[in-house]
């Protein structure tokens, strides 16, 4: 995989986000909850859906990683028009899930490292995702939570952001 000057101006922004994210407060979530519940309403639908299945500690963690995916993506134009929808995110978390029952039933470690290399080769906010899986590997609610459970999320995860990626990179 070649990394282009735009991911490495990418991975610096996502520290960023990373840092302003850390710092949130009840201010913030109030505020942002409201936009995003105008402008995305689908991301507090997911919300409410991972506090059935998450300890506090958990969710609080997702919750701060879908608002760097929200910080992220928010000021491009193309979200205040169009809203991800369940049967896009639907749709996008089969094919992830496809990806993975296949990688499965693949040989060799070199198959399947080409195979995850092109998937991600394919995947806009590199930088975003990878974000991502260091706080997954960083955050000890998130490194106790059970592998099933952080491999579901995960697939949400990187569904959300190429929902995200469809709205805002459509052609």
């Amino acid at each position: 995989m070649i990394i282009s000057k735009e991911d490495k101006n990418e991975s610096l922004r996502v520290v960023q986000l990373i840092k302003k994210i850390e710092l949130i407060d009840e201010k913030y979530v109030n505020k942002e909850s409201d936009l995003l519940s105008k402008k995305q309403p689908f991301l507090i639908s997911l919300l409410l859906g991972y506090r059935f299945d998450l300890k506090e500690l958990e969710l609080e963690e997702i919750l701060k990683i879908i608002f760097l995916i929200w910080e992220f993506f928010k000021n491009h134009s193309q979200i205040e028009q169009m809203k991800i929808s369940e049967s896009q995110f639907m749709r996008i978390q089969q094919k992830n899930i496809h990806m993975l029952k296949y990688l499965e039933g693949e040989q060799g470690k070199n198959a399947k490292m080409e195979f995850i290399s092109t998937d991600l080769e394919n995947l806009k906010s590199k930088s975003l995702f990878t974000g991502i899986i260091f706080q997954f590997n960083e955050k000890i609610a998130l490194l106790d939570m059970n592998n099933e459970t952080r491999g579901i999320i995960l697939v949400g995860l990187k569904s959300l952001i190429e929902c995200f990626e469809e709205i805002v990179f459509r052609k």
